[in-house]
C-alpha cells in the first residue's frame, strides 16, 4: 500500500460533509477534550433540525424586511445519476438575485502528488504501525483487513490516521475508491440554463487548501492518530461510506436521519484543529454573503453544506444572531 495511491482519495475524502452524530469525542496527547471545543460541526442546533414539508430537499430561510435568502444545505458528494425534485430549486433560482455557492477547496493535483512523493514524515510510519496500536484497536484493525483480503502487516508501513481512511473506504481485495458527483454542481448547471427567464449571478466563495488540510491529519499527535483509526473502522464496520444513503435522505428531505447519522472518519477530520479552523473559515464566508444578500431588495439562493449550516457555530446560528428571522424547512415557505 503505497502513499502515491491513497493521498488523492484523502483529498476526496476532504471535499465530503457526511452528516454526524450530535456528539462524540475527540482527543489529543493530554487525554480526552470535549468535540465541542475542537469540532465546530460536533454539535447541530436541534430546533434546525427538521424534516422538509415541500417536495425535494430540504429549504431553510433567512429574510428581513425586503428581502430572503432560500438557503439549501448540500451534500458534498452524491452518485451521479441522483434523482430529485427540482422544482422548487429551479422556482427559487429563476428571479433570484445570485446564487451563492458553498466554499470548496482548492486543489492541486500537483501539489498533492508531490506532497505524497516528498512527505514522508506526514503519512510514513517510522515503526510498524501496529506495533504502537493498544491491542483492542490492533485486533480490530487486522479483522478488517482479514475481512478486506489484506495481510495484517499491509498498512503497517503508514500512520494511523490513514490507516482509518483506507479502512474506511476499502473494497473486498484491497482497492480502495471514492468517487461521486456534486449537487452543487447541477444546480448551478439549472441557475445558467435557458429555462429560466431570469437567471442569477453565480457567487463563488473561496475554498480551503487541501495540502494544508492533509499535512495537519498526517502531524496529528498519537492519540488523535488512534481516535482516527478508530473512526475509520466504524466507519468501514457500518458498511463505509454512505454517499449514496446520505444522497437518497437529502433528495427526500429527511434531515432527521442525516442528522443523525455517524460521521464515521469524518470525526476525524473535524476534529484535527487545522481542518476545524477552515471549516470556520468557511461558515464565515457563507455567513457574510447571506448577509449581503440581504441589502438587496428581492430574493437570493445559497448553498451550503449540511453540518456548517446547522451547527451551533454554524452559518444559520450566526444570521439569527445578527438578528434575522429565520424560518425551517418545517414552517410555510412562499
Amino acid at each position: 500500500m503505497t502513499i502515491g495511491r491513497f493521498a488523492p482519495l484523502l483529498a476526496a475524502l476532504i471535499l465530503s460533509a457526511a452528516p454526524a452524530a450530535f456528539a462524540q469525542q475527540a482527543v489529543d496527547d493530554s487525554g480526552p477534550i470535549g468535540l465541542r471545543r475542537v469540532d465546530p460541526e460536533a454539535n447541530l442546533v436541534e430546533e434546525l433540525v427538521v424534516n422538509a414539508r415541500l417536495p425535494g430537499p430540504a429549504w431553510w430561510k433567512v429574510s428581513d424586511a425586503d428581502s430572503t435568502v432560500y438557503v439549501l444545505a448540500v451534500p458534498a458528494l452524491s452518485p451521479k445519476n441522483l434523482e430529485f425534485d427540482s422544482s422548487v430549486i429551479q422556482r427559487r433560482l429563476d428571479g433570484a438575485n445570485r446564487l451563492i455557492l458553498a466554499p470548496g477547496p482548492k486543489i492541486n493535483v500537483f501539489r498533492i502528488v508531490s506532497l505524497a512523493v516528498g512527505g514522508r514524515r506526514y503519512f510514513l510510519s517510522d515503526t510498524p504501525m501496529r506495533q504502537t496500536l493498544p491491542a483492542d484497536l490492533r485486533t480490530r484493525l487486522e479483522a478488517r483487513l482479514k475481512i478486506a483480503g489484506e495481510t495484517p502487516e499491509s498498512m503497517d508501513d503508514i500512520k494511523p490516521a490513514f490507516a482509518g481512511f483506507l479502512v474506511a473506504n476499502m473494497k473486498q481485495g484491497g482497492s480502495v475508491t471514492l468517487g461521486g458527483g456534486s449537487v452543487a454542481d447541477r444546480i448551478e448547471k439549472i441557475a445558467k440554463s435557458g429555462d429560466l427567464e431570469k437567471r442569477p449571478k453565480v457567487q463563488e466563495l473561496e475554498g480551503y487548501d487541501v495540502i494544508d488540510a492533509l499535512k495537519a491529519v498526517g502531524s496529528l499527535p498519537k492519540a488523535q492518530q488512534e481516535f482516527c483509526l478508530d473512526a475509520g473502522l466504524r466507519e468501514a464496520d457500518a458498511g463505509g461510506p454512505a454517499i449514496e444513503a446520505t444522497a437518497k435522505r437529502w433528495a427526500a428531505g429527511d434531515v432527521v436521519q442525516l442528522a443523525a447519522a455517524d460521521r464515521g472518519y469524518q470525526a476525524c477530520l473535524s476534529a484535527t484543529p487545522r481542518v476545524a479552523a477552515e471549516i470556520r473559515d468557511t461558515i464565515n464566508r457563507s455567513t457574510k454573503a447571506i448577509e449581503s444578500a440581504l441589502k438587496t431588495p428581492g430574493k437570493s439562493v445559497a448553498l451550503v453544506n449540511f453540518r456548517p449550516l446547522l451547527s451551533e457555530e454554524g452559518v444559520l446560528a450566526k444570521l439569527r444572531a445578527k438578528g434575522f428571522k429565520v424560518t425551517t424547512p418545517g414552517e410555510v415557505q412562499p
